[in-house]
């Protein structure tokens, strides 16, 4: 069998593995300055550029931080396990949905009370199917977020092949019923201490502090078709957000 050779590294790539490797061999210690960029620059024969990329790579590694002015201090001995996740559009939560493996806790059927009410758009005492699941990182055993799903009782037919299905929720419920969906609301909160179920599901200590996602799915006709919460622990989840702003021209 023939083997594929390796696809080349970057410079910058090469640079951050062999400052990483030196910090985890010990050279540079936790709380210890990296050499300047011009250093290093000098050291490994590249640009400025180069280095700056390696440094970036090495902050998302967690085993640096970096302060203006001052430089890059060794934070942490070995790499630390975090899952990044960028939004933009609705296609940025279906490639999340399909890069993660998610595995289904249970799903019930559930009595709305009156706080879910207002949240989901309906009337107490309606029936919801609630779905718990847990997600893993791509590569690796890391869990990245705990989620709570719920959705209308008459949509619950699209829950029969969830746990053998790559698509999230809202997009099956869109291709089976021919729904669109024209509008996610999306609420950030942090949570100073989840509950133990959830630090349970996510592997980190009792009380531990992590980040709440809440979002609604709304369809055609303004109807909520799922409303989704998601437990992340903060040391293995970072959540970025792009916003691209329109300019507007200079009046006359």
């Amino acid at each position: 069998m023939t083997r594929r050779p390796a696809p080349p590294q970057t410079k910058h790539g090469l640079i951050s593995e062999a400052l990483s490797s030196e910090i985890e061999a010990g050279r540079y210690k936790v709380g210890d300055l990296l050499p300047s960029e011009p250093d290093l620059s000098q050291r490994f024969g590249v640009s400025r550029h180069t280095v700056r990329a390696a440094l970036r790579s090495l902050h998302h590694m967690g085993l640096v931080s970096s302060q203006k002015g001052v430089g890059s201090h060794v934070q942490e001995p070995k790499p630390v396990s975090r899952y990044s996740h960028g939004f933009t559009s609705a296609e940025d939560l279906l490639q999340y949905a399909t890069t993660t493996r998610v595995r289904v806790l249970n799903k019930e059927e559930v009595i709305v009370d009156k706080p879910m009410a207002l949240q989901f758009g309906c009337k107490p005492g309606e029936h919801w199917w609630r779905v718990r699941t847990v997600r893993k990182e791509p590569t690796g055993s890391a869990v990245v977020a705990y989620s709570e799903i719920h959705i209308p009782l008459a949509l619950g037919s699209v829950l029969k092949n969830i746990a053998r299905s790559r698509q999230p929720i809202f997009a099956l419920i869109a291709a089976r019923f021919g729904q669109t969906i024209t509008e996610i609301q999306q609420e950030i909160t942090c949570i100073s201490a989840m509950s133990d179920e959830e630090a349970a599901h996510l592997r980190v200590p009792p009380h531990s502090p992590g980040m709440q996602i809440t979002r609604r799915y709304l369809g055609t006709d303004g109807q909520v078709l799922e409303v989704a919460r998601s437990v992340h622990p903060s040391e293995v989840f970072k959540y970025a957000m792009r916003v691209q702003l329109q300019r507007s021209e200079p009046s006359k």
